[in-house]
């Protein structure tokens, strides 16, 4: 204990012992021979007892003393040189322990005090600057340097300003957090967040975004190749044949393009067929289809559903046939090659039947006129040959009457 007290003294005199304190701690006497007398008569007519008691009397009054002081932070506040006139310099030394002790403690309580509402104001500041960074860089407003509120404290500020600039930083490095994640997400299956983007929520949910927009985009990529597959396979009329080892829904698109793949199949042959009713007239099977009866029966059901083929010969016919028309395939038709071989060739009988037809119409014509010219010069030879009769009988009638 004795140690204790000896080293809080020291302590004491070491915190205190600046110029203004050892100027307040005079004594009233200077006589070193009567402080001398003072300490000699505390030590031999004071039992321990007592002595203590004194200690702790003077022990308290220094540390409330310090206490007040050091809650205000103004050292050697309420010191009065009078405090000490009547104190030996064992009693001074107890007094001033005292006053150290409550000083420090109320000065660091004062201290923490301040600092947690320091703390408190920046970490309230840096939250909302936290926030508005946030929305900033959102709506594309970021700020070169963040705002500042004259209405709030500096500590507020400064935490604004942290919290702003944490939040851009964050913000930027979620962008990279995507991206990587992407990458990943394109070649690996199994997500593994580095530590660098796992250590912050937005960060963190960035990279797992990315990674699976990446394995998304893989498993779109995966789906197209083998829907491909599965066309090619059911255009050709193989049997459905599921590559092993695929996801769930990689197989089912495997599935759909062999289903789309033979209907396609079917659909062409349908097509086929009908186009094969503007090249003949009548049905007859393809040989390609003889061993196939499924397609088979989709070229005839295409054949013997083309009923404009008729119609179309006709118009083709009649449209050559028209003098002075010229050849106008319907547009739905155009695009369509045995269509439009079927129309020419009907179109060109018209014409040449046309053409036959006029000759016939003009060979006609000079039958008739050639008809007609030696009808008109039998008809003027008689004429003339009864005029001359009727003459000579009129002369031999004129002579037996002159006779």
């Amino acid at each position: 204990m004795k140690k204790k007290i000896f080293i809080l003294v020291v302590l004491g005199y070491l915190i205190l012992g600046s110029k203004h304190f050892l100027e307040s701690y005079v004594y009233a006497t200077t006589d070193e021979e009567s402080v001398a007398v003072n300490e000699n008569s505390l030590s031999s007519h004071v039992s321990a007892e007592d002595k203590k008691m004194i200690f702790d009397r003077l022990y308290d009054e220094g540390y409330q003393l310090g206490e007040a002081d050091g809650g205000s932070e103004k050292p050697y506040e309420n010191f009065k040189d009078s405090q000490f006139l009547d104190y030996t310099a064992e009693e001074s030394q107890w007094f001033v322990m005292g006053y150290t002790v409550g000083y420090e403690k109320a000065k660091r309580t004062k201290e923490d005090e301040t600092k947690a509402i320091e703390e408190q104001e920046a970490s309230a500041g840096e939250q909302e600057g936290y926030q508005q960074g946030l929305e900033d860089y959102k709506h594309a407003t970021v700020a070169y340097t963040p705002p500042q509120t004259p209405a709030k404290s500096k500590d507020w500020n400064k935490g604004f300003s942290l919290g702003y600039t944490k939040a851009i930083e964050i913000m930027n490095l979620s962008v990279k957090a995507k991206k990587d994640g992407h990458m990943q997400g394109l070649g690996e299956e199994a997500l593994n967040i580095p530590k660098l983007y796992s250590a912050d929520e937005i960060t963190k949910k960035a990279y797992e975004e990315g990674f699976q927009i990446g394995q998304q985009e893989q498993v779109e990529k995966l789906k197209k190749e083998y829907k491909q597959e599965g066309y090619k396979q059911g255009y050709a009329l193989q049997t459905l044949s599921v590559p092993s080892g695929l996801s769930p829904e990689v197989a089912t698109a495997f599935e759909k393009g062999y289903s789309k793949g033979e209907k396609q199949r079917h659909k062409d042959v349908r097509q086929e067929g009908f186009n094969a009713a503007f090249t003949y007239t009548t049905y007859h099977s393809p040989s390609a289809y003889q061993t196939n009866t499924r397609l088979l029966e989709s070229y005839k059901e295409g054949f013997q559903s083309n009923k404009v083929a008729n119609q179309l010969r006709k118009d083709a016919y009649e449209e050559g046939w028209k003098l002075g028309d010229t050849m106008n395939i319907p547009a739905k038709y155009k695009h369509t090659k045995p269509a439009v071989a079927m129309y020419k060739h009907y179109y060109e009988l018209g014409q040449k039947k046309q053409k036959q037809t006029a000759i016939e119409i003009l060979i006609g014509i000079l039958l008739v006129v050639v008809a007609l010219g030696i009808y008109i010069k039998f008809t003027r030879r008689k004429a003339k040959k009864s005029r001359v009769l009727d003459n000579n009988y009129e002369e031999g009638a004129l002579y037996e009457n002159l006779s």
